[in-house]
């Protein structure tokens, strides 16, 4: 801009005429210093944003593998202590109520982190649309619209997929509460005899409730693969 200036005040004190071809280059010339997108040292924020919504999809999916996991335990806790033939009832409640406190911590983990992913997703595919308005070449940013469409919609699946399953396991996770609290003021044998229906639809929710949560861990997987800037994948 300085340049420009004393270039033009120059041709002004020599009395010379401007061209309107020299003028439109001084012109051309202004506007590009002047647009953040042409500067040299202008990075977009595109790939710090899309770096952190793939971050979050991954300590997503190792949460769901997490409560996977600690589900299948609390479940195996609990039919121990309907399997207890003989001896003391309560190392087995134990257990389980262990698990079952786990259980619960890694629902609430899961339910922050499926939080934190919707944010930054919602940051990234924002910043992405803000800037393909700094595309000049038009089938160029017509062609960015469109991925960014199919991948914000791939994305929003994933974010409806976890509010799903929400949906599902608290409410399994208050039956498992009800239980533990039912045992814990009668474990006894006919306390236990008295629950098994209850243990028993415990156990066919919790293959409904894993099959939504390896349904969602493979749809996770499939997204952070489409957005991952791994080469191979």
């Amino acid at each position: 801009m300085k340049n420009i200036r004393t270039w033009l005040k120059n041709h002004t004190q020599e009395k010379r005429p401007i061209t309107w071809h020299t003028l439109g280059l001084a012109t051309l010339f202004i506007v590009m210093w002047s647009a953040p997108s042409f500067f040299p040292g202008y990075a977009s924020a595109g790939p710090k944003n899309k770096q952190k919504a793939v971050s979050s999809i991954e300590e997503f999916h190792k949460e769901l593998s997490k409560n996977l996991n600690q589900l299948t335990e609390t479940l195996t806790a609990l039919n121990q202590i309907a399997k207890t033939g003989e001896g003391d009832l309560c190392k087995p409640y134990k257990n389980f109520v262990k698990q079952l406190n786990r259980t619960t911590d890694n629902s609430r983990s899961m339910s922050k982190h499926a939080e934190d992913m919707a944010i930054k997703g919602r940051e990234y595919f924002d910043t992405w649309e803000k800037e393909l308005s700094n595309i000049i070449n038009s089938e160029l940013r017509a062609k960015g619209e469109e991925r960014r469409g199919e991948l914000s919609k791939t994305f929003n699946h994933i974010t409806s997929l976890a509010q799903e399953v929400q949906i599902t396991y608290q409410p399994f996770i208050i039956d498992l509460t009800d239980i533990k609290t039912a045992l814990g003021n009668d474990l006894t044998t006919t306390g236990i005899v008295s629950l098994n229906p209850y243990i028993t639809k415990a156990n066919k929710n919790a293959k409904i409730v894993m099959v939504k949560l390896q349904e969602l861990a493979d749809e996770v997987d499939r997204v952070t693969n489409a957005l991952s800037s791994r080469v191979g994948l």
